[in-house]
């Protein structure tokens, strides 16, 4: 988040407890730390790799609800949770994430969280499956907003070899996944770490 946006939230809450202390009502309740965030900002279907075969399209809309990509684990809030899906007619899918959280210190412990499974998630899949071999690959930091990181995965899947690039990112107090996947070449590394930054800038 930006510093223009970080002191516009400021002044907003600083002045919401000062008509909170006019009002006789208690800070807390002038912050408003109870309401639902609002939804941030989704990728859209062209924002993602360009696929050589077909173009992306949104196979569900942003919509509020949980939904797990793949290497992420851990259990999600109940509220200020927010997922789309992408795919292509054939070649490829893409998910996002993105979960709000109430304090920047939680979103900064939600998207250190995130990391770990991801970074864990070799291990995991070869201990469900010891005659699956999987390849890990971190892609490196990407400088945008308060941070981002790419990773790729790679494992013999239902449909042959699957590629996976999954990214974390973090504005503010909002965190966001974003996965591609595809059986099809090479993954586009340089294009995925562009549409991550796509994502975090779209945030808010």
């Amino acid at each position: 988040m930006n510093k223009g946006r970080r002191a516009a939230r400021r002044a907003a809450i600083g002045g919401a407890v000062l008509a909170a202390a006019v009002l006789g009502a208690p800070p807390a309740l002038a912050a408003d730390r109870g309401a639902a965030a609002d939804m941030p900002g989704f990728l859209e279907p062209s924002d993602l790799p360009p696929d050589p075969f077909s173009a992306w399209y949104y196979s569900s809309f942003p919509t509020e609800g949980p939904h797990w990509p793949l290497c992420v684990t851990s259990a999600l809030p109940d509220s200020d949770v927010w997922h789309a899906t992408y795919s292509t007619p054939e070649t490829a899918g893409a998910t996002q994430l993105s979960v709000t959280l109430p304090t920047e210190a939680e979103a900064v412990e939600t998207a250190a969280r995130f990391e770990t499974e991801v970074r864990g998630c070799k291990q995991r899949m070869e201990q469900e499956d010891p005659n699956r071999p999987v390849t890990f690959w971190d892609h490196g930091g990407l400088d945008v907003e308060e941070g981002a990181h790419a990773y790729g995965i790679g494992f013999q899947g239902g449909w042959g070899y699957q590629n996976q690039l999954i990214s974390v990112g973090r504005d503010g107090r909002t965190v966001t996944v974003v996965t591609w996947e595809s059986n099809w070449g090479d993954p586009p590394v340089d294009a995925f770490k562009g549409t991550t930054r796509t994502a975090v800038n779209k945030l808010h």
